[in-house]
């Protein structure tokens, strides 16, 4: 096929799959053109029914030394990929597209990387997990290029996390009210932390920062509930959760508490001490919590007490609430790293299968199915994203091994993959469960 015929092809491409959103008389990649794609925002919907919505990207390219653009959306694209998902060039314009099918209930966040001709993904040669090594060097490579969607209306520009991520929800998504101001205001809000503590760990070792937020009223002097927000450094300083708890609590959805976003400090330091690391917790409770307690007056009661974690953070949330719930009997467990300390249990999508066995499935399960949270009453949320795999399996293995027990458990499935853009609706979620009883 020659390059007339084919630029051809992919101008009734994209005219076909804009038709009726943009004027028919438009040239496509004209000025003219990309205006009205601004005004109207991307993605488009090109269509939907009752399950699933057909969506079309595009990105407008004036940057010639640009040799491909990869798209990267969370929980539906596979970066795992050894061809990972790139979009299509029309010739001889600016313009560039990808279009997938995503379910109806989806939500979760995309990123485009555009790259030079050095940047290309290669290929790759060697035995399979050569293979894989070299593509996930080539994966560290490309991620620090990842762009937001300009072309949207619903970016939250003004929030660290949406420089490089664009938001994306689908009609029937789970809802999160709480998030609506901040989503309004494209993640620029006027609440603020509290106060910033420095804590210096005799046990761990090391320094941190640690925020404080209160959602109590002014002038309330009783003790408040208490919640521990693990992998504090993102959710006080990349994705602010303040303005969603004020919402939440204004709303009843929630009890006024106060919040102690506690500093991951670095990725291996997280890897180590939210692993169920023992010597962790005892920070917590005999530095952390007294240190906090010398500034706001705070509940020694268990059930009020909560800790809140996602991936690895939800596993050391478990991990809490089973080995010291004289002192955190409430757990929001949000995509928890149950593989751990077997790592190997993860996949890439194109090799997950579910694991056929009738034994508890991970350390924590068994540790669970042998008595361990047999003697104590937990008020737990955990959820987990369809999209996360093996995941899924964890999840609902453990969840089964407490529902042995006589905890008070609320466990669900969101449509999203790994993605902290489902996990902030789900805190608000989860801590309404374990305070509203």
């Amino acid at each position: 096929m020659d390059r007339k015929a084919y630029r051809t092809i992919e101008h009734n491409i994209v005219n076909s799959a804009l038709s009726g959103l943009l004027e028919d008389n438009e040239e496509v990649g004209a000025p003219c053109w990309w205006d009205e794609v601004q005004t109207k925002g991307t993605p488009f919907i090109l269509s939907q029914d009752q399950t699933s919505v057909e969506l079309l990207f595009l990105w407008r390219n004036s940057d010639d030394s640009i040799e491909e653009i990869y798209i990267d959306i969370n929980g539906i694209t596979d970066h795992h990929s050894f061809d990972m998902a790139r979009l299509t060039h029309v010739k001889g314009t600016d313009v560039w597209f990808y279009k997938t099918r995503v379910n109806s209930t989806w939500r979760g966040s995309y990123a485009f990387i555009p790259v030079t001709y050095d940047r290309v993904q290669p290929a790759y040669q060697g035995t399979y997990q050569e293979k894989r090594i070299k593509h996930r060097e080539w994966l560290r490579t490309i991620f620090p290029l990842s762009v937001r969607d300009d072309l949207s209306k619903n970016n939250l520009s003004a929030c660290e996390w949406g420089r490089s991520k664009t938001p994306l929800s689908m009609p029937k998504a789970v809802s999160q009210t709480a998030w609506s101001r901040f989503d309004a205001k494209n993640g620029d809000v006027q609440a603020r932390v509290n106060m910033q503590l420095t804590w210096t760990s005799q046990c761990l070792g090391n320094e941190r920062h640690v925020w404080l937020y209160s959602t109590a009223s002014v002038g309330q002097t009783a003790e408040l509930p208490l919640v521990l927000i693990l992998d504090g450094q993102f959710w006080s300083q990349s994705m602010p959760l303040f303005s969603a708890l004020t919402d939440a609590t204004s709303s009843g959805q929630i009890p006024p508490a106060l919040y102690v976003f506690i500093d991951e400090i670095n990725g291996a330091l997280r890897s180590e001490e939210l692993s169920c690391n023992p010597l962790f917790w005892q920070a917590i409770t005999q530095e952390l919590l007294p240190l906090v307690g010398r500034y706001f007056p705070i509940t020694n009661d268990a059930n009020r007490t909560a800790v809140v974690g996602q991936s690895l953070g939800g596993l050391s949330a478990m991990y809490a609430g089973l080995n010291h719930s004289d002192r955190f009997g409430a757990v929001v467990c949000q995509s928890g790293s149950f593989w751990w300390p077997d790592f190997s249990l993860v996949k890439p999508p194109s090799e997950y299968s579910p694991l056929q066995t009738s034994e508890p499935l991970t350390q924590m399960s068994q540790l669970v199915h042998s008595g361990l949270g047999s003697n104590v009453n937990l008020s737990v949320f955990m959820e987990v994203g369809l999209g996360e795999d093996i995941m899924v399996d964890l999840s609902q293995d453990l969840y089964q091994q407490l529902k042995q027990q006589n905890h008070r458990l609320s466990f669900r499935t969101f449509d999203g993959g790994h993605e902290r853009l489902c996990w902030r609706g789900g805190l608000i979620d989860g801590l309404s469960y374990v305070f509203n009883f």
